[in-house]
């Protein structure tokens, strides 16, 4: 008992990082609604049959920083990044902040920045991204997995939890919140699922209806289609009837005057020629009326013979 009060005493480093280590906590219990919050199970490289747990705490987005904790079910640690130390990271890596962050975000959270846990988790490789803990759990490191290359993210000093037990604690009641919350989406969206799948059914019904009217429209439609069709051929044989009678007719008519034409045309001329038959005969043929010749001795009546 001497002994530890004797400790207790004496301040040193371990003090410090209790206290360090405490205000962590600290900042742990005291985010609010407005803080984002995310808790994943990730793979140490170094000890991958060892499941560990993370957990990432950040207000308006991760380069602004972030607090961080992990833990193997047993013992647990706390971490600190600053804006600072984002910024620079950035800068030593030759990328811009925004995707320096994107990747960060990807990394530590498993999605993509201000799009969940979906967008390009559903684009990339789950393993694109490793962690690293040393083996003395005082630091942690995150890689970027590009082509079978290695690009190192970003590090962090942890220290371990004053009270290791109450993290994990709170850790398995947010999973469990979590999951209540997955639960409750779930449902909501089997519930939206199904009400989509009425909606549907619905809209096929009666899409179907519309088609059998559709049908029944069509079939009336060229009902009476085919009946003016067949009026409109009747009025036309009968008007193509009436044509033909009438050039029949008109044809008929044009022959009976083109014959009485021919029929005036044939008895003039024989008129003609029987007029000149009769001024030839009787050219030909004398009058046969007594000639007076009258002379200085008397008139002699001479009978002009034939």
């Amino acid at each position: 008992m001497s002994h530890v009060r004797a400790t207790e005493e004496i301040p040193g480093p371990i003090s410090k990082v209790n206290e360090s280590a405490q205000e962590k906590v600290n900042k742990f219990e005291g985010h609010t609604k407005d803080m984002n919050l995310t808790l994943r199970q990730i793979t140490l490289t170094n000890d991958p049959g060892t499941p560990c747990f993370l957990r990432v705490d950040w207000a308006m987005d991760l380069g602004a920083g972030f607090t961080l904790a992990l833990t193997d079910g047993s013992s647990a640690w706390l971490g600190e990044v600053s804006e600072d130390e984002v910024t620079r990271e950035a800068n030593d890596m030759g990328v811009t902040r925004q995707s320096y962050v994107e990747d960060l975000h990807q990394a530590l959270t498993g999605g993509e920045e201000g799009q969940g846990e979906g967008k390009r988790g559903d684009l990339k490789d789950k393993d694109m991204y490793s962690f690293h803990l040393t083996p003395d759990h005082c630091l942690l490191s995150y890689q970027k997995v590009c082509k079978g290359i290695s690009v190192h993210l970003g590090s962090m000093e942890l220290q371990p939890a004053p009270d290791p037990l109450q993290l994990n604690r709170e850790m398995i009641g947010q999973s469990l919140k979590n999951r209540k919350n997955l639960e409750l989406k779930n449902r909501q969206l089997l519930e939206e699922n199904r009400r989509l799948k009425r909606e549907h059914q619905q809209i096929f019904r009666e899409l179907d209806h519309h088609i059998q009217e559709k049908e029944m429209m069509e079939r009336e439609l060229y009902s009476r289609f085919v009946m003016v069709l067949n009026e409109k051929k009747a009025k036309i044989r009968g008007l193509q009837d009436a044509i033909h009678h009438l050039q029949k007719t008109k044809d008929h008519q044009r022959d009976e005057q083109d014959k009485r034409s021919d029929s005036e045309a044939t008895q003039g001329e024989d008129c003609s020629e029987d007029r000149k038959e009769e001024e030839t005969v009787e050219r030909s043929h004398p009058s046969q009326e007594a000639t007076v010749l009258i002379t200085e001795v008397g008139i002699w009546c001479v009978w002009a013979s034939p």
